[in-house]
């Protein structure tokens, strides 16, 4: 019998020409979708679409923790004069007592986010209902359940929680003047889903409800965007905190506003070991959401970002 020869390819798995291919074609159906998504928002705004989303505006100059901070007490980003800083809550460990129940990051507390925001900013309420089941809300926000350690839907319960339950704080500086506003995201929350069985309906609803302070600074100045926009970026932090980013800077800036990639990443939550890196993700971001808001007009020149007044992607009305 012949030896085996190492250099050999193993029939199952793929060649690099298959897994080539493989990727051109995954790219060719990613710009078929954005193209048809584009199509489908200029024939449609999101107010007649009935697709208008929020985010309060502290939150898009300075953003959540892109990965999770690990176990500290505050986790904080500077932005220009302003400072957000988040304590995480506490939750009742397995042995009885408190314990930390950790800091949301990615892209779930986003999403959640701009859902909480949206209801405020639209109906004014500070208990806001979260539905019968845990799969349907999910759903409500373009994320699809799926089961087990590493599925979606226990990932969300999580982040969900450590949202609810944390203090969200920001500290404005400038010569001889400084300024302070801290709140509890939700002073009260009650959940009746069953992480196990995430589309099990419960005899209550499930509820939260949100801090005084919370609301009103969501109420100031809300930033508005397309919600099917974010359904189609759901999947990454950074492409919801550039999406939300360029359409608040984009639509009040009177000449063109240029940052180092450096100050792009330390202002929203990202903790990239090179800035390099971070840039080229952020270019790649950018380039998708532009493929479908095409007034969206920016510059990539080395080492910084440019972006030039544009017409948002959701017009205040």
């Amino acid at each position: 019998m012949s030896e085996p020869n190492e250099n050999e390819e193993d029939p199952s798995e793929p060649s690099d020409f298959q897994q080539s291919m493989a990727q051109v074609q995954r790219r060719a159906k990613q710009a078929a979708d954005l193209a048809g998504l584009k199509e489908e928002i200029e024939e449609q705004d999101a107010h007649s679409a009935g697709e208008v989303s929020f985010m309060a505006s502290p939150l898009v100059q300075v953003t959540l923790p892109h990965s999770d901070p690990g176990d500290v007490d505050i986790w904080d980003r500077q932005n220009g004069d302003i400072l957000l800083y988040i304590r995480g809550g506490v939750k009742q460990s397995e042995n009885g007592g408190g314990e930390p129940l950790g800091l949301p990051y990615g892209a779930y507390p986003r999403l959640i986010l701009s859902w909480v925001c949206t209801q405020v900013t639209k109906h004014g309420r500070r208990r806001l209902d979260l539905g019968e089941s845990l799969q349907s809300y999910m759903r409500d926000l373009g994320v699809t359940p799926s089961g087990g350690d590493q599925g979606t839907t226990r990932r969300f319960r999580d982040q969900m929680r450590r949202l609810f339950a944390a203090q969200i704080g920001f500290i404005w500086t400038r010569e001889g003047h400084e300024k302070r506003q801290a709140a509890l995201v939700a002073e009260e929350m009650d959940l009746w889903w069953d992480p196990k069985n995430p589309s099990q309906t419960t005899l209550w609803d499930s509820s939260v409800k949100l801090s005084k302070p919370f609301v009103e600074a969501i109420k100031k100045a809300p930033v508005p965007a397309d919600r099917r926009v974010l359904r189609e970026i759901k999947d990454s932090a950074l492409a919801i905190d550039l999406y939300f980013w360029t359409t608040y800077r984009a639509s009040y800036i009177e000449d063109s506003l240029t940052l180092s990639w450096q100050q792009v990443h330390d202002q929203m939550g990202a903790n990239y070991s090179r800035v390099s890196g971070f840039a080229r993700e952020a270019r790649k971001h950018l380039e998708e959401i532009s493929l479908i808001w095409s007034d969206l007009k920016y510059e990539t020149p080395r080492g910084r970002l440019r972006l030039y007044p544009s017409r948002p992607s959701v017009v205040d009305k």
